[in-house]
């Protein structure tokens, strides 16, 4: 036990118990403001433009139970999204896949949000620490676009995250650890991974402070009742990841590990695309991200809840007074984001996501070790802050309000309701066979999309990297071989979004071998709909 947690400890002796104070019309009203924040946060994702990324998972999430996601489909990540979002397709036998996909990211951030107060609640920070990390994480500009919005695994994995933090806190912070909650917490750490590859810091960090934290004990119990059960609980939770290893080793490390470091390599190394590669390059594009509006603003609360006890006591004593194991391990937690954010290249805006539920929670914790001289000034610091990111995120919130109250705009309704309308006016038929790029307009339209076309643009890229000794790994075809593919079993349609680079050739085939043209109502007449015509009697004997 610290200091920091001896004076705590005295204090809440003495009867200075904050958390068992009445509610006050402020904490009605700030819960209020946090409603109406997600609400304008659900508007902003419902209504949220469709991304080229969301044609790869729910595309392949549609098809899952059809064929193998790796050697069939060409999915790229570890298969948890496919597994659970194919799920609810499957259970809800739903046609409206982007509205569903949606709506699973939307039950993340509550997820998260929830995650954040229960963890604020177990520590006793006080209600102003839990309203400025909701609007932190409500409020951060990268969350409100792309990574946060669309359906996708860039999200997903943070609410499993916090709750891992969340289990490991409650199954620690007890004078003999709980077994079961430390199970928990593994099963939360695989569950994160087994979405997004790039949280597999959390699993060693975790397993660390089951052994390191708990120091007053003896050393049988932190191994038996924290170490033990929480890798059996991510055991547990990753079956999924094991089987698909076991079965098939070679498919699932070709389309994971060496299509990140050999085939997108090569495509980004040929390509003549903007991108951000080079470690000076990608330290500019992370300033952008990271020392602005919320993210900015997290760390700013950070650094002021730690100079706090610093200015009162010194540095011995108020370092001593912020110290504790999980302050440490969300520390450390945040700056191994910040580590693996550098590693994929080239950057996306997506691989600078992992630091920042963490710097987050770190704002709850910090909060909770102030003493009762530093409490007044903690939370006039930190909501000042939260009125900033309020200030920050309100021009992307506010118009989200307008969007909730028009579901019949929301983006996975009308993208659904526009291609059925576009193939029944192209008179094609439910269940046609559809070359395209962008598969999942094909599916929301109720058209077949082609093993070769499933993950869209993202294997079809790369198809002429795929070296010789991982080509039985793959169904795809390539922009060299395309017309030849074409001509072997004419599809049906042709399907072209007007998103993608690559489709000219589709639509250029689409055109030279008399396609019918039918045009959609965006963006200047796409997506467009090329339907292969009947062929005459004789020339069908």
């Amino acid at each position: 036990m610290t200091m920091g947690d001896v004076l705590q400890e005295r204090e809440l002796q003495q009867g200075e118990r904050p958390e068992t104070r009445p509610r006050s019309l402020a904490r009605v009203a700030g819960y209020a403001l946090l409603g109406v924040l997600f609400v304008g946060l659900a508007g902003r994702l419902m209504d949220f433009p469709i991304g080229r990324d969301e044609n790869l998972f729910i595309t392949v999430s549609r098809l899952w139970g059809s064929g193998d996601i790796y050697r069939d489909f060409g999915f790229n990540h570890l298969p948890y999204l496919p597994y659970l979002l194919g799920g609810l397709y499957w259970l809800t036998g739903t046609g409206h896949l982007l509205l569903l996909g949606r709506l699973l990211v939307l039950l993340a951030w509550a997820a998260a949000i929830t995650a954040l107060w229960l963890i604020a609640r177990r520590q006793r920070a006080g209600f102003p620490a839990f309203f400025t990390a909701a609007v932190l994480l409500m409020g951060n500009v990268l969350l409100l676009g792309g990574p946060g919005m669309m359906a996708t695994n860039n999200f997903l994995p943070i609410p499993f995250a916090l709750f891992a933090l969340y289990f490991l806190l409650c199954g620690l912070d007890r004078e003999r650890p709980s077994w079961t909650l430390c199970f928990v917490a593994g099963m939360m750490v695989s569950c994160a991974i087994g979405l997004k590859a790039n949280y597999v810091f959390l699993a060693p960090f975790l397993a660390m402070a089951t052994i390191l934290a708990p120091a007053a004990r003896p050393l049988r119990s932190r191994l038996v009742c924290g170490a033990v059960p929480l890798a059996l609980g991510g055991l547990t939770a990753g079956i999924p990841v094991l089987i698909a290893m076991a079965t098939d080793p070679e498919a699932m490390l070709a389309h994971t590990v060496r299509y990140f470091t050999e085939l997108q390599a090569a495509y980004w190394a040929h390509s003549t695309e903007p991108k951000v590669v080079g470690l000076a390059a990608k330290v500019l594009f992370a300033e952008d991200i990271w020392t602005s509006n919320a993210s900015l603003l997290s760390m700013a609360a950070i650094v002021a809840l730690v100079a706090l006890p610093l200015l009162r006591r010194g540095w011995r004593d108020g370092l001593l007074t912020v110290w504790s194991w999980p302050v440490v391990l969300t520390g450390a937690l945040a700056a191994l984001g910040f580590v693996v954010a550098f590693v994929p290249s080239p950057s996306f805006p997506q691989y600078f996501v992992p630091p920042i539920p963490f710097l987050v929670l770190l704002v709850v914790l910090l909060r909770a070790r102030m003493l009762s001289e530093n409490r007044v000034a903690a939370d006039a610091v930190l909501l000042s802050l939260a009125l900033l990111a309020l200030l920050c995120a309100a021009s992307r919130l506010g118009p989200g309000l307008v969007s909730f109250a028009r579901p019949a705009s929301w983006e996975g309704v009308a993208v659904h309701r526009e291609m059925r309308e576009l193939v029944r006016r192209a008179a094609a038929s439910s269940g046609d066979r559809v070359a395209t790029l962008s598969p999942l307009l094909a599916v929301e339209g109720g058209l077949t999309v082609p093993p070769e076309f499933a993950a869209g643009q993202f294997v079809y890229r790369v198809a002429e990297y795929i070296p010789p000794r991982d080509r039985p790994y793959w169904t795809t075809t390539s922009p060299a071989q395309l017309t030849a593919f074409l001509d072997t079993d004419q599809p049906s349609a042709i399907l072209i979004s007007g998103e993608e680079p690559l489709e000219q050739p589709f639509e250029d085939y689409a055109r030279s071998h008399g396609y019918i043209l039918t045009q959609g109502t965006r963006n200047g007449g796409y997506p467009r709909l090329f339907r292969r015509p009947e062929r005459p009697l004789e020339a069908r004997r």
